[in-house]
């Protein structure tokens, strides 16, 4: 288990900042996105930025297809 920090992003800016402990990076990052509910976000693993939507979406056809999330077993 590992903290996450998922960051409700406006404009470019961190509107909001939710900190939570997950089972991996994926469990964080589908919570981010139902957090988000549209907008954009980001999810950190302490000093990395393990997430970005507006670079890595995610698809409805499999867990971080094309993300490098998913190809290195996170």
């Amino acid at each position: 288990m590992h903290a996450y920090e998922i960051r409700i992003l406006s404009q470019g800016h961190t509107q909001m900042v939710i900190a939570e402990i997950y089972l991996s990076d994926y469990a964080a990052i589908r919570a981010g996105q139902k957090f988000a509910a549209g907008r954009a976000f980001e999810v950190w693993r302490g000093a990395e930025c393990i997430y970005d939507n507006a670079s890595m979406p995610i698809h409805a056809d499999g867990p971080l297809q094309g993300s490098g999330l998913a190809a290195h077993g996170k």
